[in-house]
């Protein structure tokens, strides 16, 4: 089995689209198809901002995309300067405990690395034992006197 991360295309724009409604449906969260489109059209247009991947595994010559993941960019001054957020990571539940993630993972580090990223955090469901025991083996450490809060601005 061989895993790739792969740039989104205009051909594959309605495969990512079905993944992150099966991703929206997963986690409860309601799915706007134009305004996911829109922000993964920006974020392909501005890679400054972040990057959209596409996981695709091939195996017996045939490819299939299995997952997303989104990274974006921001700055932390705890942290020392330009940091990576794993804002939506995705694979479909037949491919989860098979080493996709744990081949993602060190892939999407490498590649904050190049954006000169000095960190890379994540959010977690707190009920997720599976997915944060997941994360830990890789070093990531839950901030345990920290709540992520959100206020939707009117447009």
């Amino acid at each position: 089995m061989k895993i790739t991360l792969q740039s989104p295309s205009v051909e594959s724009m309605p495969r990512l689209l079905e993944l992150s409604k099966f991703m929206h449906d997963h986690e409860a969260l309601t799915f706007d198809v134009e305004h996911v489109t829109s922000a993964f059209s920006f974020l392909i247009g501005h890679p400054d901002h972040g990057d959209v991947f596409l996981i695709s595994v091939e195996q017996e010559n045939e490819q299939e995309v299995i997952g997303f993941i989104v990274l974006c960019y921001s700055f932390s001054i705890e942290l020392g300067g330009r940091i990576a957020v794993i804002d939506q990571i995705f694979l479909q539940q037949d491919w989860r405990r098979q080493g996709v993630g744990s081949h993602v993972l060190p892939n999407i580090e490498a590649h904050a690395r190049e954006k000169d990223c000095h960190a890379v955090i994540l959010e977690v469901n707190i009920g997720n034992s599976g997915a944060r025991e997941f994360y830990e083996q890789f070093d990531y450490m839950a901030r345990r006197q920290h709540c992520i809060m959100t206020k939707r601005l009117a447009r």
